[in-house]
């Protein structure tokens, strides 16, 4: 974690945050003001109850770490809790620094680690309740996390670990390229990794699909199986000048629909830079929180070569062979495109595949 807080109510709780803030100097500290005389002058103050500040600092931090009792904490959080996704990772430490308990957010908000590492500084027991966890068996939306893929559907999350956390057998399978843990350590806990979606029978209860592919006949309809979308495609995209962010997302769907590909696999946009301003294409970026990258009249000519479909209009209005496909290639690292340019309207896209889906 990169951005962490500190909070304590008790004389006791100081030395526990002096203690945390020699491993981690950059951690944030609050403590009461009725403190103030003891405490660091560079360790923020607060005044009232905790609850205010609670609210003030939630958001603000990737994780937290309570000194005092987890009553107090529990009451004082609750109103703000969303999502596992998106809420920070609550660590409750005691005041005698003898426990270091993971609330909340124990995997995506990275609390179970924070327990665990706080442990280690503090010479505390770790309490972590994580079922899989405890059991010692494949948490998936940690592997998604290591991956740095997306769940496409949270909603199965719950199904497929209760399969995982009652030892059912649940089978892995990801594309070819995709670097996954080693995960025969698990194979004790009904974990099995396979090698194509046909392997999947009756014998599975549940299953992992990592995959940047949206298949419509597999897996079987009645198996509870979990997408996850590894970010392993680019889209090129070339248009008209005035398109509108309209067009562009209606080309960008369309396309990809059509190519059986999930949206949530795009890591980036890529085009040419004369493009780079085009309004509706950076407010189309902007609308998918997708990065647009790109790249120089020179940078694209060095890989005419490769270009599948070259357009000698594009060369005669813009001084390159292509658009969508070579930026897509030059963003992903990629000599070929997964997916070759295709027109739509004012719009014209290429997907690549990157590095890391490829297993280069």
């Amino acid at each position: 974690m990169t951005k962490l807080g500190a909070i304590t109510l008790t004389r006791q709780g100081l030395e526990i945050c002096r203690r945390i803030q020699d491993a981690w100097p950059a951690c944030e500290v609050f403590v009461a003001r009725k403190y103030d005389a003891l405490a660091p002058a560079h360790w923020r103050r607060f005044d009232g109850g905790l609850s205010p500040l609670v609210q003030e600092i939630f958001g603000a931090y990737e994780g937290l770490i309570f000194v005092m009792a987890t009553g107090i904490v529990v009451r004082a959080i609750a109103p703000f809790i969303v999502d596992k996704r998106y809420d920070p990772g609550i660590v409750v430490v005691d005041i005698a620094g003898r426990f270091a308990i993971s609330l909340c957010a124990g995997h995506m908000g990275g609390a179970n680690q924070l327990a665990s590492d706080l442990g280690a500084i503090l010479g505390a027991v770790p309490v972590i309740t994580t079922g899989t966890d405890v059991n010692q068996t494949l948490a998936p939306d940690m592997l998604a996390k290591e991956l740095g893929a997306e769940i496409e559907n949270w909603e199965t999350l719950k199904t497929v670990s209760g399969m995982l956390v009652d030892g059912e057998p649940v089978a892995i399978f990801a594309e070819t390229g995709i670097k996954l843990p080693e995960l025969e350590r698990f194979a004790a806990k009904g974990v099995v990794r396979i090698a194509s979606l046909d392997q999947l029978d009756s014998r599975f209860k549940a299953a992992v699909v990592i995959s940047h592919r949206v298949y419509t006949a597999q897996p079987p309809a009645k198996l509870p199986t979990l997408w996850v979308r590894p970010k392993s495609l680019v889209v090129g995209i070339g248009c008209d000048r005035g398109t509108t962010v309209e067009e562009i997302e209606r080309a960008f769907e369309q396309v990809l629909c059509e190519s059986g590909l999930s949206p949530l696999s795009v890591r980036n946009l890529a085009t040419y830079a004369l493009k780079k301003d085009e309004p509706g294409l950076c407010a189309f970026a902007q609308k998918r929180g997708l990065k647009l990258s790109a790249f120089e009249r020179e940078e694209i000519n060095r890989v005419q070569h490769l270009i599948p479909n070259p357009s000698p209009t594009v060369l005669k209005y813009a001084g390159v062979l292509g658009v969508a496909e070579p930026a897509a290639m030059l963003s992903a690292g990629a000599r070929t495109v997964l997916v070759p340019k295709r027109k739509c309207g004012r719009v014209t896209l290429a997907v690549a595949l990157t590095e890391e889906g490829r297993g280069a």
